[in-house]
């Protein structure tokens, strides 16, 4: 009897859509975000990222790409403060 591994894949549901179920009261701070950077930015950059929490004063953003890190730290960090009324953000590539 041989054993097959069968790979499949899981379609990327985007990060509005996930929170919305998962952490509701950010909705209103990815919301926010969106309208201060744009709608275009926020698709490519912000609706990419694998996960977001926020925990006290902190936010950990988790993105696929190092180039998307650095460009979210370099382009939005006052505007992720801002919108999620936090001090701290830290953006990690998986």
């Amino acid at each position: 009897m041989s054993l097959v591994a069968t790979r499949y894949t899981v379609p990327f549901t985007p990060l509005m859509e996930r929170i919305e179920k998962e952490a509701p009261e950010l909705s209103s701070a990815l919301v926010t975000l969106q309208v201060v950077i744009g709608k275009d930015e926020f698709e490519k950059y912000i609706n990419s990222l694998l996960s977001v929490r926020k925990v006290n004063d902190q936010v950990l953003m988790i993105t696929k790409k190092e180039m998307y890190r650095s460009i979210i730290m370099s382009r939005f960090l006052p505007a992720i403060k801002e919108s999620f009324a936090v001090n701290f953000v830290r953006v990690v590539s998986q």
